[in-house]
């Protein structure tokens, strides 16, 4: 069963085909650029232990404080090739996304 093995919060994520997953200042806390303000921010989320030979499907859903839902996308992730003999466990694939203008509530 796929597992999620690191997050990475940044200002910008690339995902350039054929040169991965690329990250821009890496942040330690999410602040917005103005008070009161929006939080624009990308997230690099690696996930491991992947049946390359399935579908799969994946949702994301960011709460505030209150546990309200901010944000939430889902979708499919489509069969990918593997044409290598690494095993399962160790082989994954990696998803950047990129928030623009989100409302954390207070």
């Amino acid at each position: 069963m796929a597992k999620v093995n690191d997050i990475i919060f940044c200002l910008k994520a690339n995902n350039l085909e054929g040169a991965g997953v690329s990250a821009t200042n890496i942040l330690t806390a999410i602040n917005p650029e103005y008070v009161p303000g929006l939080f624009s921010f990308s997230i690099i989320v690696t996930f491991v232990d992947v049946d390359f030979s399935n579908e799969h499907s994946i949702s994301v859903e960011l709460l505030d404080p209150e546990c309200e839902s901010v944000l939430k996308a889902e979708g499919p992730i489509p069969v990918l090739e593997d044409k290598s003999n690494i095993p399962n466990e160790y082989k994954g694939l990696n998803m950047a996304m990129e928030l623009n203008n989100v409302n954390f509530k207070r």
